[in-house]
């Protein structure tokens, strides 16, 4: 098998990048077949939901009859019957699942010359295409039926060379990455040589690395402790029923209070009007804290300094910033207009120089149980305004977004095979 230059720092540099992002990787350096078959199919086996999944295989490659084959070092092939039984099919380095999370990406950098100087009968030069699975992204080299270009000086083949350089870029998202690798290639081999994807992506942008703009420091930083004050201070709800408590942050409680205002607002039982309207009053008194934090953002500085980085932005992102800082100053305003459940016979609210401090139960329970079935009444009257509080879901899916950060499982082989 003749060698190629170059194959073995191709799949060391990538393996060593895929590391440093937090890949647990394999690398594979002139692998024999059946070293190839032991890791793929261990390969596969630790494929999980959410997972983030590379082969990238440098190294010789064919197609025979439209299938595309990867050669191992310990392949000595008469004749074109014999690939099958003798080389992997490329087709095997495919992950195929339905998980929407998950990302599947195959880098194959071996549409080089036939190795084969005896010529085979019905093998042709370069690679065929090849169909992506859902969730998957499968990158040549160069164009379906077409060779790569070798340099036998450099460090990294062509290719590899410039998807090494765009891969290592902050920021930049796997379509990109090859995007812009195409066009350096391209540029760099004047037109001889044009990388190709095959894919199937969908969702949200995959990001090998993925920093912290300037600009997202800055908003987060500013809204953060009002995000907190929805999703991570807890208070004690209310189980209507049972009354067993538990400790949740708004974001959670909202969802509960909603369901029981749902099914017991009709309630004929003073002791479920009762619970309903301390959880009620708990909830109103979260959005009262939240309203004054937000209070204190400069919204209309946000908003031109958002504008300032807008050239940053990909449309997607530039949408999320505003969606974020908008609804942030809508719903506050809903929350400080809507709270028409401050003069309720059942409750009495504390204050302290006009600052609402806390609220209790006026009188007996015993004493005062129909003024609990007239304030769920009076509630229900004012459903509207109820209705306003409940909306407020929507403002913590669209800040979830803006502050989430995700977990995945990423896993990732390197392999450079027929090479020294």
């Amino acid at each position: 098998m003749p060698s190629l230059w170059n194959t073995e720092n191709d799949a060391s540099d990538i393996s060593d990048f895929l590391k440093s992002v937090g890949f647990e990787t394999t690398l594979l350096l002139n692998p024999s077949l059946k070293e190839l078959i032991t890791v793929i199919s261990e390969f596969k086996a630790k494929v999980k939901d959410n997972t983030a999944s590379l082969i990238y295989f440098a190294g010789h490659g064919l197609q025979l009859e439209g299938h595309n084959f990867l050669i191992p070092k310990d392949a000595e092939l008469k004749i074109s019957q014999e690939i099958p039984y003798f080389c992997v099919h490329a087709s095997d380095c495919l992950v195929k699942d339905n998980n929407p999370n998950s990302i599947h990406i195959l880098i194959l950098d071996a549409c080089r010359n036939n190795p084969f100087q005896n010529g085979l009968r019905g093998v042709s030069g370069g690679l065929a295409k090849m169909e992506a699975p859902v969730g998957t992204l499968i990158a040549f080299s160069t164009s379906p039926n077409s060779v790569s270009i070798e340099r036998n000086n450099d460090r990294n083949g062509v290719y590899t060379s410039h998807l090494l350089e765009h891969i290592r870029t902050a920021n930049l998202s796997l379509e990109r990455i090859f995007k812009n690798t195409r066009t350096d290639v391209i540029k760099s081999t004047e037109g001889r040589q044009v990388p190709w994807e095959e894919s199937s992506l969908h969702g949200e942008d995959f990001y090998f690395i993925k920093k912290q703009k300037a600009l997202e420091f800055i908003v987060k930083k500013d809204l953060v402790f009002a995000y907190k004050a929805l999703t991570e201070e807890t208070f004690d709800f209310s189980n209507v029923e049972t009354t067993d408590k538990i400790s949740i942050p708004y974001s959670k409680a909202i969802k509960l209070l909603k369901e029981q205002y749902e099914k017991h607002k009709d309630t004929p039982h003073p002791s479920y009007a009762f619970i309903f309207i301390l959880n009620l009053q708990k909830v109103i008194y979260a959005t009262y804290v939240f309203t004054h934090l937000v209070m204190g953002i400069d919204f209309k500085k946000l908003n031109a300094t958002v504008l300032e980085h807008s050239k940053e932005l990909t449309e997607e992102e530039l949408s999320l910033y505003h969606k974020v800082l908008l609804s942030m100053e809508h719903f506050a305003s809903i929350f400080a207009h809507n709270d028409k459940f401050g003069n309720l016979k059942t409750i009495e609210r504390g204050y302290q120089d006009r600052v609402w401090k806390g609220f209790k139960m006026k009188g007996n329970i015993l004493e005062t149980q129909n003024d609990f079935l007239e304030d769920m009444k009076y509630i229900q009257s004012q459903e509207k305004h109820l209705n306003e509080f409940f909306t407020s879901e929507l403002l913590i899916d669209i800040m979830d977004k803006f502050f989430e950060i995700k977990t995945s499982h990423n896993i990732g082989i390197a392999k450079s095979g027929a090479g020294h």
